[in-house]
């Protein structure tokens, strides 16, 4: 897949035994030195085939917090570059999930003013969305990604194997954003979603990969002609809304993929009060999103610590609340007009529709 860039255009290419495969994988950059991010999680996991695969290069690896995200955190990763003597031309390799990206992508978009970097993603999450789009993303204080840069990496390498060892949090994760992207797309792509779905292993189904190149897909399709979320790309935001503030709310115990499936049920609760979205359409997508929400007990999130949130949210531009709201398959648009009482009651209400989700 060719990804057009203002920035620099891109190719993801999707692989099986990534680990095994230096010599190819690397070859289009002869003679470059090669220094590596690893995901502290993905060291642990595959230890041994990715100190084969790095060799003796240098390598950092980065648990994967939130933490590491922030601003300030940055200056270790900075740091270790260039005393490792990084230089310009050099490449900065990723093996990791979407911190590691946003750590990542974030450095190599600002040292030197740029750097070449081939990305890894690790989880299914970074697999099936954030690893193309361009953005990278990184948490000030308590609001998150509320500073970064347009930067895409050189080369993505999607592996598949990798989403064997996910935990159901991070498997779960990806899921959300699947679920999403499908809503957004059109029919068929609905009901591939719908079929997949009723799939009895959902991490081993033979459809995983067919779902993941889809979710792509479709994603390339809202960010062609508005790569710097100016117009349509906003409304990949579905679900985002109230989704980034849960996850700060709950201080990152939801991940992010759940919380966007949170964050979708609750907009589409918006929307059908608003005569937007009609009782069939709200019920058919709560029916598919309800076995998916995370297992977290969500009453322990006051709708004011939603609507703290939601006001630092960077896509607002007036002085109500933003979300993105959905009419039907497909059907979306961005209201700037919500009121923190209807955000609140929306709130209320879907939690008191979702104690048979919580663990004890």
């Amino acid at each position: 897949m060719l990804i057009t860039s203002k920035v620099k255009d891109y190719a993801l290419e999707v692989v099986a035994g990534s680990l095994e495969s230096r010599e190819r994988l690397m070859a289009p950059w002869p003679g470059k030195r090669l220094f590596f991010f690893v995901d502290g999680n993905v060291h642990r996991l595959y230890r041994d085939r990715l100190e084969t695969f790095v060799g003796v290069d240098p390598m950092l690896v980065i648990p994967a917090l939130e933490t590491n995200k922030e601003y300030a955190a940055l200056a270790e990763p900075y740091r270790w570059l260039v005393d490792a003597g990084f230089r310009r031309n050099d490449v900065l390799v990723t093996f990791g999930g979407g911190i590691l990206q946003d750590v990542s992508g974030f450095v190599a978009s600002t040292l030197y003013r740029g750097i070449p970097w081939v990305f890894f993603p690790t989880t299914l999450l970074a697999q099936a969305d954030s690893c193309i789009g361009s953005k990278t993303s990184i948490n000030f204080g308590d609001a998150k990604n509320l500073i970064g840069t347009f930067y895409p990496p050189d080369r993505i390498f999607v592996d598949p194997a990798f989403c064997e060892t996910l935990t159901d949090a991070y498997f779960g994760s990806g899921l959300g954003e699947i679920v999403k992207f499908h809503l957004m797309s059109d029919e068929r792509g609905y009901a591939l979603l719908r079929a997949y779905l009723a799939e009895p292993d959902l991490r081993r189904s033979l459809m995983l990969p067919e779902v993941v190149r889809s979710t792509l897909e479709v994603k390339r399709s809202y960010f062609e002609g508005d790569e710097f979320d100016t117009g349509r790309r906003n409304l990949l935001n579905y679900g985002h809304c109230v989704g980034h503030a849960l996850e700060s709310a709950s201080d990152f115990g939801v991940s992010h993929g759940e919380a966007v499936l949170v964050g979708m049920g609750v907009a589409d609760l918006v929307s059908m009060r608003r005569g937007l979205m009609s009782r069939e359409t709200y019920e058919e997508f709560e029916a598919l999103l309800r076995p998916h929400y995370p297992r977290f007990d969500v009453a322990r999130v006051p709708a004011g610590e939603i609507v703290r949130y939601m006001r630092r949210d960077k896509k607002r531009v007036g002085e109500g609340l933003t979300m993105i709201l959905a009419c039907g398959v497909g059907e979306m648009l961005k209201a700037d007009d919500l009121t923190p009482d209807e955000v609140a009651r929306a709130w209320d209400d879907f939690v008191g529709g979702y104690p048979e989700r919580t663990t004890p």
